[in-house]
């Protein structure tokens, strides 16, 4: 349609992140068309009608509610809106070009703090980097699970070592040591806060059982970086099956690690916090070819077999109920699950990329592309769950994405836990912007 047209074009010169269009303005252009817009024809409801479509085709252009001018590295929300976000930090030492990131709180009222200055966080004797992959809330906000990707030199050739580590801190940023270790886990990754608040559960890699129990040496994990610089690099978190995993947990309060789930390997696992369980794909040892849809209940400790899936490509996620799972087992196929009733499902012909749930967990947010790479967002619109026979799949659904923000692209992106709000890092000089989501 003419004013349509008309419509996304006065959007367009208005650019990203411009206030909405004037109804007075745009419903004045509109009328210049000959024959378009008559207000003595024009019955009152088709001029309310139009007006609400206007408005709301428009409200993609909104200016963003928050925004943060930093170098953004990573960011998460709390269940009560505060951000902990994590910004660049390099600085020299020795002529070492080192990489220690800074940790910050932002508060609903804009106000922010910094609860951790990476330079002071030291770990071994020799020169050490580290660098910010992810951050996880505690579900009563109170405290963070904050996984590092590091960097230490090893010898005065330059030689390093890299691995992984996740750091304990409450919201004032003072550690959260383990007794008789330390506030590290040395190779935890995808670390995540039990309802109480009183354990964390998380992965570590086969083969690394040696560093499964934290120690007083546990910031010795470490990175490969060029040069003279110790500034590891970010893992591939779309990549499904090249490592398989073993999941522990710890109590900093009480004891220290123990293993979950033994006998088990997991090639990906998806955390629910709600429900203090999960959902993991589960592969054989030695048989890695097949992979089954596990919920992991951390009470009994004993998975249940939900499925067995054609293949899995990446995307693992756990709605916002804890009620439905999210993952494509292909490069084009994304597939839904009811977790309590598994042969309840449904597939949509969806782009491989990285997916938030809506609030209502009607339709998913993807950014296209690989997790680490910039992409544009879209929404997808789920169809709808239908109860098939065992071992049976419904065919893929045909959707139609629904662009946001100009089909700009973002390095990150992530929907606030009340779904009100959308986060994302521009690429670049990595500011976060916060929309609200319409």
């Amino acid at each position: 349609m003419r004013w349509r047209a008309q419509l996304k074009e006065t959007c367009q010169r208005r650019g990203h992140g411009s206030q909405p269009v004037r109804l007075s303005r745009v419903l004045t252009r509109l009328g210049r068309g000959a024959g378009f817009f008559s207000f003595r024809l024009a019955p009152i409801p088709f001029l309310l009608v139009t007006s609400f479509l206007l408005f709301t085709e428009c409200r993609a252009q909104e200016n963003p509610v928050f925004k943060i001018d930093e170098n953004i590295t990573r960011f998460a929300y709390s269940a009560g809106g505060r951000i902990a976000y994590a910004t660049r930090h390099l600085f020299s030492a020795k002529k070492i070009q080192l990489q220690r990131d800074d940790i910050w709180v932002a508060e609903m009222d804009g106000k922010r703090r910094r609860i951790l200055l990476g330079e002071k966080f030291v770990r071994g004797t020799g020169p050490f980097s580290y660098t910010v992959r992810g951050m996880r809330w505690s579900p009563d906000g109170s405290k963070l699970a904050i996984e590092l990707g590091t960097s230490e030199m090893i010898n005065d050739d330059g030689d390093t070592r890299e691995g992984v580590m996740t750091l304990l801190l409450d919201d004032s940023g003072r550690e959260i040591t383990i007794p008789g270790a330390d506030s590290v886990i040395p190779g935890a990754t995808n670390a995540a806060w039990s309802k109480d608040g009183v354990s964390v559960v998380y992965l570590t890699e086969q083969g690394q059982a040696n560093k499964q129990a934290p120690s007083a040496a546990a910031g010795k994990a470490l990175s490969n970086p060029a040069s003279s610089s110790t500034a590891p690099s970010n893992p591939q978190t779309n990549s499904p099956a090249d490592k398989l995993f073993m999941t522990n947990r710890v109590r900093p309060f009480v004891e220290g690690a123990s293993a979950l789930f033994q006998g088990h390997l997991f090639s990906a696992v998806a955390w629910s916090l709600k429900q203090d369980g999960g959902v993991g794909v589960e592969h054989d040892p030695g048989a890695t070819a097949t992979s089954r849809l596990v919920a992991l209940d951390l009470a009994r400790e004993t998975p249940r077999v939900l499925a067995t899936l054609e293949g899995y490509a990446g995307g693992l996620t756990i709605s916002p109920s804890g009620k439905r799972v999210a993952y494509w087992i292909d490069n084009e196929q994304l597939e839904v699950r009811e977790i309590d009733a598994p042969n309840r499902i449904a597939r949509a012909r969806v782009a491989l990329g990285t997916l938030a749930w809506s609030a209502d967990e009607s339709r998913v947010l993807v950014k296209r592309g690989a997790a680490l790479r910039s992409g544009g967002l879209v929404w997808i619109a789920l169809p709808p769950l239908v109860a098939g026979a065992a071992g049976a799949a419904p065919a893929a659904a045909e959707v139609a994405p629904q662009s946001i923000l100009h089909d700009l692209e973002f390095r990150q992106f992530d929907i606030s836990p009340d779904g009100k709000f959308l986060g994302v890092v521009e690429p670049g000089k990595r500011n976060l912007l916060v929309y609200p989501i319409v």
